[in-house]
């Protein structure tokens, strides 16, 4: 399919054995996708030697916690192949954006490409990432969530459309408990025009709602949030129990969201499939028009 290389390190919570992403290795090889793992007790030895390899992008094997205790160690000017995760990767994503400019790609984990729908994430990830193509988002038709089941494919209810319109500016965001512990530091990417991408796991169950209001409140308390001219929510997780009426009615009612497009149940975020989104590129979110987001 493509010829390419990634090199795979783990900056939140390690594999627990290659076994475990087995499947991924299958997939991305019968795509001639070469993997190489550079792994260590030191997380920024291995950061750093997969940003001096020959590989053509940096995967982060899975999610967790407590990237962000990278950031002091990180020599940005060094900075060379983009990265692409999700979930507690969102820190390095952003503050690699923030620091170098150049883009990062909030997608899928190593882990994350074990299960997939239809090839949607993967084909999607070599599309953009690998290949950067102008790709067009279409909605998954269906989709899984792992922390349920691996096998039980529900129904793509689609997109909802809090409030409509276009807007266009350059990506950021992704998990937006991380996005928050970035926010107003030297790591948070801030351009003259933004649209934000913002999706939550469920480790609050069913104060998952409440948990992401309360931070995408904060979030447009800072100064930046003028710049904010589009809203990209991700899907959330059955073990939220999101009550979509009440959320859409909550996100009316806030006046700052009241002036940009949002719009809810995009693919990204902590159920598969995932749409790999090219942070730092311009975009346009246009709710009015097919491709709803194109870049």
């Amino acid at each position: 399919m493509t010829n390419k290389k990634i090199a795979v390190i783990s900056p939140s919570l390690p594999l627990s054995s290659v076994d475990e992403i087995a499947p991924a290795l299958n997939r991305l090889s019968a795509s001639d996708i070469e993997v190489e793992f550079y792994s260590g007790t030191e997380k920024i030895a291995a950061f750093n030697c997969a940003q001096n390899g020959n590989a053509d992008l940096v995967m982060a094997s899975r999610g967790g916690f407590n990237s962000i205790e990278l950031l002091p160690q990180i020599d940005f000017s060094t900075i060379k192949k983009p990265l692409c995760g999700y979930s507690d990767i969102t820190v390095l994503l952003n503050a690699l954006l923030a620091k170098t400019g150049k883009t990062q790609f909030l997608g899928p984990n190593l882990k994350a490409l074990c299960v997939d729908v239809n090839d949607y994430t993967l084909k999607n990830f070599v599309s953009v990432a690998l290949q950067n193509e102008n790709t067009l988002y279409e909605p998954s038709e269906t989709y899984l969530d792992t922390h349920v089941s691996k096998t039980d494919f529900l129904k793509n209810p689609g997109l909802t459309i809090i409030n409509p319109g276009v807007a266009e500016g350059r990506l950021v965001g992704g998990n937006l408990c991380s996005q928050i512990m970035l926010a107003g530091t030297e790591y948070y990417p801030v351009f003259e025009e933004m649209i934000v991408v913002a999706e939550e796991d469920d480790l609050c169950g069913l104060h998952t709602v409440d948990m992401f209001l309360r931070n995408l409140w904060a979030l447009f308390e800072y100064d930046f949030a003028k710049n904010i001219k589009g809203l990209i929510i991700g899907r959330f997780m059955q073990n939220s129990r999101v009550d979509l009426p009440a959320f859409v009615q909550k996100l009316q009612s806030f006046e700052p969201l009241q002036k940009i497009p949002v719009i809810a149940g995009f693919d990204t975020g902590h159920t598969l499939p995932q749409f790999t989104l090219p942070l730092g590129r311009k975009a346009v979110l246009n709710t009015e028009t097919f491709p709803l987001l194109s870049f």
